[in-house]
């Protein structure tokens, strides 16, 4: 009988050959979550952390604009996120969360100002944004895993021969 190896609990597998540096994505979602051991009545700030945070989902993308695939298993798309970033509510200044700074990388100029003046009542209609390329710098995490580091802004057309 051959030998059977179960995998490391929790391993993810392997993280996919990414090249830090500049990078192409495209946007697919924003996810909310809550990070129990976040919550806190003080901040470094001394402001209160309700331990909501936002995931901005990517996917890479090589220099002609095309999905890149992962080669060494199924043949998965690459994901990279931006993970963590502290949640800031529209009309917020922003100087207790960086989801402001990230989200003024996402957004054009018009629909920033439309973002900051939403309400509940109002929301802003982030739908221009789903499938939009943008450049990024790409790193790591610690355990080797791309990940956006930061948001360079939406990637000009791609010029047409």
């Amino acid at each position: 009988m051959g030998s059977f190896n179960l995998p490391v609990k929790n391993s993810g597998g392997n993280p996919p050959e990414v090249e830090a540096g500049l990078a192409l994505v495209r946007f697919d979602d924003i996810k909310q979550r809550l990070v129990e051991q976040f919550i806190t009545e003080s901040d470094n700030y001394g402001k209160p952390d309700d331990g909501q945070r936002l995931d901005i989902l990517f996917t890479l993308l090589d220099e002609d604009r095309a999905v890149v695939f992962d080669e060494r298993d199924d043949g998965s798309i690459v994901p990279v996120e931006l993970r963590q970033a502290k949640a800031c509510k529209p009309g917020a200044t922003g100087q207790n969360s960086n989801f402001y700074e990230y989200l003024s990388g996402l957004l054009t100029v018009e629909e920033m100002a439309l973002w900051e003046v939403a309400t509940a009542d109002k929301p802003f209609d982030g739908s221009a944004m789903q499938g939009r390329i943008y450049n990024v710098k790409i790193g790591h995490n610690k355990k080797g895993w791309p990940q956006v580091d930061t948001i360079i802004g939406i990637a000009k057309e791609k010029k047409t021969k």
